[in-house]
Parts: C-alpha cells; structure tokens; sequence
C-alpha cells in the first residue's frame, strides 16, 4: 500500500509509553482540529438556526436593536455549550474526537495513567479548551512549545494527546521551546496591558457619565425627545432648548432634570437646577436661583439671570458650546433684527437631529424677517449687508424650491 490504512490504529507498548510517551504530531492534531470542524459545525448551525434568523430580523429592524445583541449573545453561549458537550461526550466514550480518532490519536490520563479519562476530565478539558478562544487562542501555543506537546487546557484536566501510530513526535527543539515560550509571554503581556487601559477607560467613562444610556431609555425618560442616541449632559440640554422653544411641555422638562439629577449629578447638577428654575415660580424660583447660582460663573447662573433681567446680563458669558445658549443667543439677535447673526446660528443648530425641526420653523420666520426688512430699505447706497441678506434669501429659495 502506497498509503497506511488510517483507521487501523498500531497500539504502541504500555512499557514504552512508561519510558517515553507516544507524543502525537502538532500536524496530526491540526488536521484532527479541521475535522472536527467539519463534523461538529453543522450539528451547532442546526442548534443556533432559528436564533440565527431571531437575530437577524432584529437586526434588520433595528441595527442597534438591544433584543438583537441578546440574540447574538445567546448564539455564541448554545454554541460553547454545545461544543462542550460533544467534545466531553466523545472524549468519555472513545477516549478522542471524531477527528482526533480518525488520525489515530487518544487522549489519556497523565501524569498519572488511567484505564479511562473521568467525565470530570473530560468536562474541565472541554470547558478550558473553549475558554482558550477567549484568549485570543494563545494558550494553544503551548501544543507547540511544550516538551509533551500539552497546551493548557490538558495541564488543566492533567490529560495528554498520545499517537496510536509507529512513530511518534519527539517534541520541540529547545530554541524552538524558547522561541515560542518568549512570544507567549510577550503575547499574554500585551494583552495585559490592553486588559488594564481598557479597564481604566471604563472607569474614566464611567466617571464621566458616558454609561447612561440604560438609564436615557428607561421609562424615567421623557417620550417627547425623540432622538434616542442623546444621553447625559446632551440629552438634558436638548430638552431645555426644546422647552424655550415651546416643543415639549413642563413635565417632560421635568423628568429630564430629575433623571439627570439621579444619573449624573456631578456633571449636571447646575443645568438640572436650572431647568427647575425654569419650571418654578414664586419663592421656589427664587430658591432654584440660589442653587443655580451657587458658582456666580456657571452657565446655568448666567442663563438664568438673563432669562430674569436679559438687559443686564451678557450671553456671551455663558457656554456657547450648550444648544440652549445658542437658542437664546438665535432669539435675541432676531430681536436686535440682526436677521443674518440669528440664521448663522440657526443653521448650526439644523444640524441638531432633536432640534431640527423646532429650528427649521425659526429659519422660515428669520428669512420673513430679513426679506421684509430689505424691501423697506429704498434708495441711497446699498449697505454691505444687504448682499448678504439676498444670499440668505436665495438659500432660502434653492433649499425649500421657492421662486
């Protein structure tokens, strides 16, 4: 025969096996690994199918769908315990996977030999093979670099892949050893080190308030924003622009303030103050001031002490960064019929998902606004800013397809 017969095992001598164990091929459980593939995967796919098809639907209907992640999460979860199971099963009846089995390999008890691997072996070598994926397949090295060829989930089920073959593999060279020994190390090194900068950007994220999402769509929230991607110190200062814009009513302002109060006090305490101030009157107003007021230079002071006497208060005191500062800023320059400085800044704030369409109505009122006044200005030189008014007002018309 040009080729041996695979499936006729050549059992070596327990003596042997004493003196020098019968070490299977890093090849041969490579290719036993490719088979099992092949045989245990469609078993799982069948398994996971229809939360498969769950999961996509959910997808479709929503990418960011929180019933889609679960799905997802419940697929990898049937398919680890899956793979557990009939790795533990085949190693407990036949001592080896269907792969390793066809290849002529057996896995056995070592150091210390017995008849049969225990189904607790079998279990634990299951359950940290799976476990080694979540490494990134780094422990798997040690099949390469180990004297026995014992990777970690053996060492931790004291088990050993053995070749029922003539010829056996006599392990790593030893700069092959140390080679691949220093590259594990690094490797378990640098994911170390990633473990730790990701550990403290959550903590700094959570410091920072950025894990408030849970919260943002919880019944707390107010229904009338409809722009589920705002959360924290955005989310509340959206609800105050769209309050002074008159888009949503007291309660939803309400609610807003109270959840960001609960959620993230250290980074909205002074605008969560603020928007009770604006829902207060009488004594409590007055008390809402004192605390909104209790850092002279905060932007919730200085809005809210322009709200009450804006003749003696500069907005430009405030953060112009916050949209209810510009909001203000929009309605007071429209005052001062500085039509063209209020449609700068209500442009920037088209741009705003959740304030769109309560600024697009602002828009439509600040081109009225500026088209009348330039058709009241007859004769004499044409000042610089009129030219600037018409390019507003032919925006106006290419935007909304007005003639």
């Amino acid at each position: 025969m040009l080729f041996p017969d695979l499936s006729a095992p050549e059992i070596n001598n327990s003596k042997q096996f004493k003196q020098e164990p019968a070490i299977a091929f890093v090849m041969d459980r490579f290719l036993a690994l490719v088979l099992d593939f092949l045989i245990f995967s469609p078993v799982i796919s069948l398994l996971v199918s229809g939360l498969v098809r769950q999961a996509k639907t959910f997808f479709l209907l929503n990418s960011r769908s929180e019933e889609g992640i679960v799905a997802a999460l419940m697929i990898l979860a049937v398919s680890a315990v899956a793979v557990v199971l009939l790795q533990a099963a085949f190693l407990y009846l036949i001592q080896a996977t269907p792969g390793q089995f066809f290849l002529q390999m057996r896995v056995v008890s070592y150091p210390q030999q017995q008849t049969r691997l225990t189904f607790s072996q079998c279990l634990v070598r299951s359950v940290m093979w799976c476990a080694s994926f979540a490494m990134f397949a780094i422990p798997f090295l040690g099949i390469i670099a180990h004297p026995l060829r014992r990777a970690f989930h053996e060492k931790a089920s004291d088990t050993m892949v053995i070749t029922l073959k003539s010829r056996h593999d006599r392990g790593p060279a030893p700069h092959e050893q140390r080679l691949i020994t220093s590259w594990m190390q690094l490797s378990f090194a640098m994911l170390a080190l990633v473990g730790f900068l990701g550990l403290m950007k959550s903590y700094h994220g959570l410091t920072a308030g950025e894990f408030q999402v849970a919260a943002n769509n919880s019944d707390a929230a107010c229904k009338e924003i409809k722009d589920k991607d705002l959360m924290g110190t955005q989310r509340l200062d959206a609800a105050l622009s769209l309050f002074l814009l008159k888009e949503i009513s007291a309660d939803c302002l309400h609610k807003e303030a109270e959840l960001s109060l609960w959620g993230d006090p250290v980074n909205s305490q002074a605008m969560a103050y603020f928007a009770k101030f604006l829902l207060s009157e009488g004594a409590d107003r007055v008390d809402y001031l004192k605390k909104v007021c209790e850092e002279r230079t905060s932007t919730g002071c200085v809005l809210a002490q322009y709200l009450d006497h804006p003749e003696d208060v500069q907005l430009s005191d405030a953060s112009e960064k916050l949209w209810v500062t510009q909001v203000l800023e929009a309605d007071q320059r429209y005052n001062q019929r500085d039509y063209e400085g209020s449609l700068e800044l209500i442009e920037d704030l088209q741009s705003v998902t959740a304030l769109r369409q309560a600024m697009d109505k602002k828009y439509v009122r600040s081109i009225w606004a500026l088209q009348k006044s330039m058709g009241q200005k007859k004769g004499g030189r044409v000042p610089a800013s009129v030219n600037g008014g018409k390019l507003w007002i032919e925006d106006f018309k290419e935007k909304y397809g007005v003639q």
